[in-house]
């Protein structure tokens, strides 16, 4: 139906111009348009969304149907009802989730029929709190859609359709914001993301309450055993005013600060507000709880909360080449020494990773060759050199380290990596100690690779060719992983490579459904499986095989990586608008001696 969800995209004038759309027909404008700072994100005006009156066709009578449902969670049953013959609108069923379609070939429909049949893959559900929960099967299913008239009512009608409301993930994408909101994870050290959709056709100065809505209501399912909820019965005593003269007032029912809370609480609440309702920005935040006198903050510092916040516009880059670390040109210090790294102990290295907090630098180095490759790490002040240190328990089949958290201060020893050994999860500190095993409730099989979001507590995880997105817990005397949840990627039969490309959207690699022959491709997708972007299509036979990027960052940079590299084969690649490979002629400082001549390859950034 790629032919009329097209229309969504564009403006309502150019639809009305060149669509076929009769010019008396009515439209339903969706959303207030651009307004001043009161809307969040919009760029142009709102999509039209079409009504059953506007349908001439089984085809467009379709496609207005399958995004119906877009909008106000509250009165979507009511739109998708006015396409249904009175019966079907009588027997359909209740309630207000909405299941997400992706179109996996072209409907099978022929001009004059009064039937359209089309496959899809059913991506998951959104629900009221704009949370769209994945869906487990991989498996397409059919719908078909009888089309025909109603005795005594004019235009086309649907006979029949599924007892449940179905959208297209393009309707998604048109119709919605997406928007995030932010938890502190249980340590009270920093702020984790959790990604919403809000419907576009909520104006602007409701938007505040919308976001304190979603906040009472809780987390996302997949990130409850890894954040706070706000304190049980947390509720909004009143709506949320719009933002005015760069004020936002919240006023929230006694429960929200439960008596012998701890005296940073309000300043949590009051930080998590300010994430949460970014792009809008409140210099001063005032919040009453219950009868206490309202706590006014001017100006108070919030964006150091959220870890991603340290992200680098343009990232220190580096790639192994003869076994030794080198820095890439055209990037960030390229005359100065690889960090941390004395250069004796820069030798026989096949990967590493690097990491920094504001005081601390750390690195972890997979060395040697085939079973006898060994961890070392090392860590020390900023600036300063450290010796490697062997990690313990590791050795034979290691995989490409990651640095998960660092702390800010002189802890080192609360420093977590993690690497797999046999396709196993293990994690690591910054000082030597023995790995540890990574528990992983209802683990579904050999993990071939691992990547951590900045806020370092979500992950995402291949294993057998499917994606799995899961949460860190490290309250225990170990690490382990909350149970997993598969996302699908579109367009991928399976994954094999996977990388955080921002706060909401990875960046995977593997081979295309539709190929014939194996073919590999790269994309972002949301860390839901709902929305993607193609960043490479078609990259050739060769598997990838590993992949890394530098996410971006939620204050100065979009939704995708402007830094993203993988391996494939022995070769290494930067994913621009075409895959180009990296190269000797790129790399910094003298070259190794003896050189064996080698290509790049583990290409990496300072996280």
């Amino acid at each position: 139906m790629k032919r009329r969800l097209c229309a969504v995209l564009v403006l309502g004038a150019l639809l009305l111009g060149g669509c076929g759309i009769p010019d008396e027909s009515s439209v339903t404008v969706v959303g207030d348009g651009p307004s001043g700072g009161g809307s969040v994100g919009v760029e142009l005006p709102p999509p039209t969304q079409y009504t059953r009156e506007n349908a001439t066709d089984t085809e467009s009578l379709a496609d207005y149907y399958l995004q119906a449902a877009a909008g106000d969670p509250g009165t979507a049953l009511d739109r998708v009802k006015t396409f249904l013959a009175p019966d079907e609108a009588a027997r359909f069923s209740t309630g207000n989730d909405i299941k997400i379609v992706r179109e996996v070939e072209e409907p099978n429909y022929s001009p004059g029929q009064a039937r359209i049949t089309f496959r899809v893959q059913v991506v998951g559900t959104l629900t009221s709190d704009g949370v769209l929960h994945p869906q487990v099967s991989t498996d397409p299913v059919s719908y078909t859609f009888e089309v025909g008239s109603v005795q005594g009512r004019t235009g086309l009608y649907l006979l029949n359709a599924p007892a449940e409301m179905l959208m297209t993930d393009k309707a998604l994408e048109s119709f919605y914001y997406r928007r995030t909101i932010y938890w502190w994870n249980n340590d009270n050290t920093g702020l984790v993301p959790d990604l919403r959709y809000m419907p576009r056709t909520v104006p602007g100065v409701q938007q505040p309450t919308t976001i304190l809505d979603w906040l009472t209501g809780g987390p996302s399912p997949w990130l409850r055993e890894a954040v706070h909820s706000l304190p049980q019965g947390t509720q909004l005593a009143d709506n949320v005013p719009a933002i005015n003269n760069d004020t936002l007032e919240v006023n929230l029912n006694e429960k929200a600060i439960p008596q012998g809370a701890d005296a940073g609480a309000i300043d949590r609440l009051r930080r998590q507000l300010q994430w949460s309702i970014r792009p809008l920005k409140a210099r001063t935040v005032v919040i009453k709880i219950g009868r206490n006198d309202p706590v006014r903050s001017v100006d108070g510092e919030f964006l150091d909360s959220n870890p991603a916040y340290r992200l680098a516009d343009a990232p220190e880059r580096f790639a192994v080449q003869s076994g030794v670390i080198r820095r890439l040109m055209e990037s960030p210090h390229v005359d100065e020494p690889v960090p941390l790294i004395k250069p004796a102990a820069n030798k026989n290295v096949a990967s590493a990773a690097f990491s920094a907090s504001p005081t601390r630098t750390y690195a972890a180095l997979v060395t040697g060759s085939g079973d006898g490759r060994k961890l070392r790490v090392a860590q020390a002040p900023q600036g300063e050199q450290a010796d490697l240190k062997e990690v313990g328990l590791l050795s034979g089949a290691l995989g490409v380290p990651v640095w998960a958290q660092v702390p800010a201060g002189d802890v080192a020893t609360r420093a977590i990596g993690l690497i797999t050994m046999n396709n196993k999860l293990y994690s690591f500190d910054a000082v030597g100690s023995r790995a540890q095993p990574v528990e992983w409730p209802g683990a579904p099989g050999p993990i071939s690779a691992i990547a951590v979001a900045p806020d370092g507590y979500r992950v995402a995880v291949t294993s057998g060719g499917r994606l799995y997105r899961a949460t860190l817990d490290t309250s225990g005397d170990g690490v382990a992983l909350n149970q997993p949840e598969q996302v699908l990627a579109p367009k991928l039969k399976t994954v094999t490579a996977v990388a955080w490309s921002s706060e909401t959207y990875l960046v995977v690699a593997g081979a295309l459904r539709d190929a014939g022959d194996e073919r590999y491709a790269v994309l972002d997708m949301t860390i839901d499986g709902a929305l993607s972007k193609t960043r490479l299509d078609d990259i050739g036979s060769q598997q990838v095989t590993y992949l890394t990027a530098y996410p971006s960052s939620p204050v100065n940079g979009g939704e995708w990586s402007d830094s993203e590299s993988y391996m494939a084969g022995t070769e290494a690649y930067d994913v621009l608008s075409v895959a180009e490979k990296i190269t000797v002629k790129q790399l910094a400082g003298p070259a190794p001696s003896p050189s064996s001549g080698g290509s790049p390859t583990a290409p990496f950034f300072l996280g």
